[in-house]
């Protein structure tokens, strides 16, 4: 497969400097890290938990707050920080702290110039950039959203109202195209969930119909299936595509769906759908 020089969202990556971007990759992994850690607050579920259960879930939050770090390091090389202050703070000597990470800035750097990788099938293009700076568009508009729920209050751009001059302005509404990968086996949840809030009941004829349009899907060669939701709130249509940014499990099924939707311009639905979207979905780390 030839890997192609361009992404679906070179233009609006090219609004914002790389410093923003990679505050935006800081800001996206911190949510990521946030949820990762917050799954291990409540014990109500422990006895569900098999041994060792809670070693592996603090193991996932640990892993995320080293990708963290790493994103942080980016970051303050962007904005123009010194290996010696980076290092002052990670408690070593400048060459260690630059030796450290050295690969993490040359990935950073070398995505702009070649955006993809091939997955192990070499079938799939993975995105090289992280999240944050990859769709800087839609990236923008959820963390403002997150901000203002979990972080603060009445700021609408608390994290697009900060970004280094030359960062594009907030979108005042969500994109028309919310989207993501969703792991197969919770596909069904996926549309139950979002018709929940769409006050659509989503019922087995809805999934028997939309099981069988998706049968002949192919997102690499763009060959979807749309289904339309239509509720007492709102109304969106889901377009859906067999993808395989895994490689094959044993029985020869696809590891996720590609999911679009679109229709609704409501911030509060276009949050939910994208946390929805990482709840259940799979996104892949950069390379």
């Amino acid at each position: 497969m030839t890997l192609p020089l361009t992404t679906p969202y070179d233009d609006d990556r090219a609004a914002y400097s790389r410093e923003a971007l990679a505050r935006l990759a800081l800001s996206a992994q911190a949510v990521e890290t946030a949820a990762a850690a917050q799954a291990l607050v409540a014990t109500r579920n422990d006895p569900d938990t098999g041994p060792g259960g809670r070693v592996s879930e603090a193991l996932g939050a640990g892993q995320a707050a080293e990708r963290l770090l790493a994103r942080a390091v980016v970051y303050e090389r962007e904005r123009g920080a010194s290996w010696a202050e980076i290092g002052r703070y990670l408690g070593t000597g400048a060459a260690e702290a630059e030796e450290r990470y050295a690969a993490e800035l040359d990935d950073w750097s070398d995505a702009f110039e070649v955006p993809y990788r091939l997955d192990p099938t070499g079938r799939k293009r993975v995105p090289r950039l992280p999240r944050g700076a990859y769709d800087p568009r839609r990236t923008v508009w959820g963390l403002d959203l997150w901000a203002g729920l979990h972080v603060t209050t009445g700021d609408r751009h608390a994290v697009s109202g900060g970004l280094a001059p030359g960062a594009a302005p907030c979108p005042v509404h969500p994109p028309r195209e919310l989207g993501g990968a969703v792991r197969t086996e919770n596909l069904r949840t996926f549309l139950e969930v979002l018709s929940g809030y769409l006050l659509y009941e989503f019922d087995d004829t809805d999934w028997d119909t939309v099981a069988l349009g998706l049968e002949s899907t192919d997102d690499e060669v763009a060959d979807r299936y749309d289904y339309p939701l239509e509720g007492g709130l709102h109304a969106v249509r889901v377009s859906l595509a067999f993808s395989r940014p895994f490689p094959e499990d044993d029985d020869g099924a696809p590891d996720t769906v590609s999911v679009l939707v679109t229709g609704s311009a409501d911030a509060e639905l276009g949050l939910r759908v994208d946390t929805l979207i990482t709840a259940l979905g799979y996104w892949p780390q950069s390379s």
